[in-house]
């Protein structure tokens, strides 16, 4: 198993030996402490490797802290990070914390702040790393699930692939995903949403379009569909009843939405279940 990873970037010599010493002596070679002088070298540094933790300064030369962040992101990379800042930085740590960062430091560092909030940060990235990976599991079963309804109910090749099988690794749009599933009964806007993981809602809806080829609404349309078909198959709920759990708030929506992604009626399809089984 390999050891966590920091990657500490400033570009004041003092604070970035300070900030890594103090680390490696907490982590008493349980950790991996690198280093970077500015944003640029830090972000050639990120592509080589895997960090599980960035604790970066805000003003830097050549690449601020929060460009790092911004193109980190536009790269995908979801890397837990901690601000280091200012007094006078506090509106640039609040963008930072807009970006995903998990929380900022005042300079000059406390050693046991510094600490705290390195096993804070440390904690967060290997429970979001298992949850990536739990979900991850959970898309592949739900994409051969469905692979396997859609050849025995409506007679599609496996070539297909369903639109609702997500391959990302961005903690946004996988704790999104969890709270949709786990909230379907409800009426789900994209601020609601984008709240619960801690985004602006304008840049939520353009990184959910990018991970999941889907807009937001479309997701969750599609998604109340699934489940629609599910509780069709597998139980003699009522079409009200069905309206109701999977959050559409009329049984005439949901009748004219069923139609136009199945081409059939709710009806029509529980009887062609009932045939075919």
């Amino acid at each position: 198993m390999s050891i966590p990873a920091i990657l500490v970037v400033d570009d004041e010599y003092n604070t970035r030996m300070g900030v890594s010493y103090t680390l490696q002596q907490w982590g008493d070679g349980k950790i991996d402490i690198a280093a970077a002088e500015n944003g640029q070298q830090a972000l050639n540094m990120l592509r080589e490797r895997e960090y599980d933790l960035l604790i970066t300064d805000i003003r830097m030369p050549l690449m601020t802290g929060i460009e790092l962040l911004e193109a980190l992101r536009r790269e995908k990379n979801e890397i837990a990070a901690v601000l280091l800042t200012g007094f006078a930085e506090f509106e640039y740590a609040q963008q930072g914390l807009r970006l995903g960062a998990i929380d900022y430091l005042l300079k000059p560092v406390q050693q046991s702040e510094l600490i705290k909030m390195a096993e804070k940060a440390l904690n967060k990235a290997r429970l979001a790393k298992e949850r990536r990976k739990r979900l991850q599991q959970h898309f592949g079963q739900l994409e051969l699930g469905e692979a396997a309804a859609a050849n025995g109910w409506q007679g599609q090749t496996s070539q297909n692939q369903d639109p609702l099988s997500l391959r990302t690794s961005n903690e946004y749009v996988i704790k999104a995903v969890q709270y949709i599933d786990g909230h379907i009964s409800n009426v789900l806007t994209i601020k609601e949403v984008a709240q619960q993981v801690h985004l602006n809602p304008s840049y939520f809806s353009v990184l959910f379009k990018e991970e999941a080829g889907l807009t937001f609404i479309d997701y969750v349309t599609r998604l109340r569909m699934k489940k629609a078909k599910e509780l069709l198959e597998s139980s003699s709920l009522s079409l009200d009843a069905i309206s109701e759990q999977i959050g559409l708030q009329t049984t005439s929506y949901f009748i004219r939405m069923f139609k136009k992604f199945e081409r059939m009626t709710p009806k029509q399809y529980r009887d062609q279940v009932k045939i075919k089984s």
